[in-house]
């Protein structure tokens, strides 16, 4: 695990399931989503997402990355050769720096999610199509 990954405080709901590897992590729990980045937790709440569909990652990503867009969407992708990546679209995101907590808008990420934690997802967000 990587030691630059700030703890998850304040999780809403009860934990499921956490992964974390060297340089990304997601927490699931009854309530909402967290994405671990170096320096940055990602709080998505389940009732606030809007979609979620696979996603195909093209050949040459090798690093994380964010792209900011102008009408304030945020787009954060990460590379994973052994899990299948989903589109999270998400009407409000918390970002948790070493600043402090951010209130974003309307995002969409782009994760890798094992089969069991979008089951996990899928039964608690309410969302019968995963």
């Amino acid at each position: 695990m990587n030691p630059d990954f700030l703890p998850v405080r304040e999780l809403e709901g009860h934990l499921l399931l956490s992964i974390k590897k060297t340089d990304f992590g997601l927490t699931v729990s009854t309530r909402e989503l967290v994405y671990h980045k170096p320096h940055v937790n990602y709080y998505l709440k389940l009732d606030d997402m809007v979609s979620l569909v696979p996603y195909e990652i093209k050949q040459g990503l090798i690093k994380p990355y964010a792209n900011i867009r102008n009408n304030g969407n945020a787009e954060v992708s990460i590379r994973a050769t052994d899990t299948a990546a989903y589109r999270i679209h998400v009407s409000a995101a918390v970002m948790h720096n070493r600043s402090g907590r951010f209130t974003l808008g309307s995002m969409q990420f782009v994760l890798p999610i094992p089969p069991r934690m979008l089951e996990l997802i899928g039964k608690h967000s309410g969302m019968s199509s995963l």
